[in-house]
This record gives structure tokens, sequence and C-alpha cells, in this order.
């Protein structure tokens, strides 16, 4: 075969590329939508309160650095 029917053979092949009809990819959206629904809504039953996140305890909290070792101890 030479480059010139190649090339037909490859462009006709594309004009023949399958698609899913639309009613079938309109019930793929709605599916998709209605779980991501249901993932949000139980993502924010789980997700813990705010209060729960808080530390109160000293040893917990991370407010304060550990001071570096002083070069002169005192006496």
């Amino acid at each position: 075969m030479n480059e010139v029917r190649i090339e037909a053979a490859l462009r006709s092949l594309g004009k023949n590329t399958p698609h899913a009809p639309e009613i079938t990819v309109d019930n793929m959206v709605k599916t998709v939508r209605a779980l991501n629904a249901a993932r949000d809504k139980r993502a924010a039953q789980n997700t813990p309160t705010a209060r729960a996140d808080i530390h109160k305890d000293k040893e917990m909290s991370a407010n304060k650095l550990p001071k570096a070792p002083s070069a002169g101890m005192s006496k």
C-alpha cells in the first residue's frame, strides 16, 4: 500500500468512531451526580465537630517551642 491509500483508509476509519446513545450518557451523568450527593451526605455526617479537635491539655498544645539550652548556666 502506498501512503495515499493508507491516509485515505485512516481518514475513513476516523469517521466511523462509535458513539454512545444520548440516553445512556444522560443516565450515567445522573448516576454520577446521585453518587456524589450520597458521598457528600455521608461525609457531612461523619465529620467530627470542631470542639473535638481542640486540645486543652498543655502537653498536647503546640503553642510554645522548647527553649534552647542557654550558654551560661545560672549560678
